[in-house]
């Protein structure tokens, strides 16, 4: 594959990245043209529609440190190397100086403009190809959602600390005029960008593009997030009941399998352009190891076969999921899996019932089950709420441990302070000091920092 770049300069918002590649590109393109007049048919459409995978791929969203920036905030792992960035993570004491928070608030918004110039030239160009709006609907929500949840109050639907929610592409100049939007309204914006997403986009049994049932399952996490239960409900079961897609009986096949029937969305990597989580994972000590005490050793204990993709050295211990070798950067990273989704219903369901935890329980324990058979949860065990966030929380980081959802999950539970031992106000990221300052007063910062 011949890699075509699209290069977007942002000022406050984006630095430059790739907006789209791929050999269906007929036309002979420079290899560095401004993006504003890169899309001018329907087959650069496509091409730059593919190319959003491209700007998930970054080392700093989903191609490594995004997923790690959450495990070691959420307590999963531990940096045992000298990176700056990692240890305040690890510490979850986090300066707006931070160099991951700097690097990952330019990929997310990269991904939303770059979406947002495919979305406004088709309706300039009158270019119709619903899969290619589908996909850039679907990947400005999740860029708004990723920010949201990093550096919003997303927790708190009152809250005037949303995140600068933009739906026009941006030069420079017009970047620096985006203010924070509320958090009510950030959801708004996300929410209304996966249903526009939801009616055009197809089911498919492709897992390494964008379809109905991915943007479905996003919004049921969106939904959980918000505290929307009963839509959370309802989304969720929507791609439950979807016969494309099954728990592996296998738990780790859906790291050893590409594709595999669990997997929602999978970001796939070559081995030409290949992620960089096996560069901090693998090294030898690595730079993120997994941290033994809370969170390797009570799966080993119980031999949970989920404990098998990592490995204990004697000294650290290291996360196999995504490779054995820093030189192994072929991984895919797991953007949503079947698990998940039944963890959402989970978590939704006892949300909305408290009083009666039979059918939350249900769900937790079918994925419980999958890679424990012999020991379900029982409703003896979990005699409230309180307990059930308790068997909760550890379900979500055995199943989704070193994927990137750790720090959101405590977060959203509201056990981050207590479990951290931290000030309610280090539950949000600071916006980046660089951000603040070149916003020029348009861009507030979180309350503490």
């Amino acid at each position: 594959m011949k890699n075509k770049k699209i290069y977007v300069f942002l000022s406050m918002l984006l630095a430059f990245t790739v907006l789209g590649c791929d050999d269906v590109l007929d036309t002979k393109l420079d290899d560095e043209i401004p993006a504003a007049t890169a899309i001018t048919d329907n087959i650069s459409l496509k091409a730059a529609a593919v190319g959003l995978y491209d700007v998930m791929q970054s080392g700093t969203y989903y191609g490594g440190e995004f997923i790690l920036a959450q495990e070691l905030t959420g307590g999963n792992a531990d940096a045992t190397g000298f990176q700056e960035r990692f240890t305040q993570l690890d510490n979850a004491i986090v300066p707006p100086s931070n160099a991951y928070i700097q690097s990952n608030w330019v990929n997310v918004y990269t991904l939303v403009n770059a979406s947002n110039l495919i979305l406004q030239k088709m309706e300039e160009l009158e270019l119709k190809d619903d899969n290619s709006k589908g996909t850039a609907l679907f990947c400005r929500a999740l860029g708004h959602f990723d920010a949201l949840r990093q550096f919003g109050q997303f927790t708190d639907p009152n809250s005037n600390y949303g995140i600068p929610v933009s739906t026009k592409y941006l030069d420079a100049k017009s970047a620096k005029e985006i203010s924070r939007a509320t958090v009510a309204q950030s959801y708004q914006q996300i929410i209304s960008d996966l249903k526009d997403a939801i009616a055009i986009l197809k089911y498919d049994s492709n897992r390494f593009f964008i379809t109905k049932a991915t943007a479905e399952a996003l919004l049921a996490r969106v939904y959980l997030y918000q505290g929307d239960y009963d839509n959370a409900i309802l989304y969720a079961s929507k791609v439950i009941s979807n016969s494309t897609y099954k728990l592996n009986t296998k738990f780790n096949d859906i790291y050893d399998v590409e594709g595999s029937s669990e997997a929602i969305l999978e970001l796939q990597f070559l081995g030409i352009d290949g992620n960089s989580l096996t560069e901090f994972l693998s090294v030898s000590p690595p730079e993120v190891s997994a941290d033994y005490n809370s969170f390797f050793k009570p799966m080993d204990d119980d031999n949970d076969p989920r404990s098998y993709k990592y490995y204990d050295s004697g000294k650290e211990v290291f996360c196999d999921k995504y490779g054995t070798r820093d030189s192994e950067i072929d991984g895919n990273a797991i953007i949503i899996k079947l698990s998940e989704i039944y963890l959402i219903r989970a978590e939704a369901l006892a949300k909305k019932t408290p009083q009666d935890l039979t059918s939350a329980l249900a769900d937790l324990n079918v994925v419980r089950q999958r890679a424990l058979p012999s020991k379900p949860y029982t409703l003896a065990q979990i005699p409230n709420l309180d307990a059930f966030v308790t068997i909760l929380i550890e379900e979500n980081k055995r199943e989704l441990g070193f994927e990137g959802h750790q720090w959101f999950t405590i977060v959203r539970l509201g056990r981050a302070t207590s479990i951290l031992n931290i000030p309610a106000f280090r539950t949000t990221y600071p916006i980046p000091q660089n951000e603040i300052t070149i916003a020029q007063g348009k861009l507030e910062q979180n309350p503490g920092y």
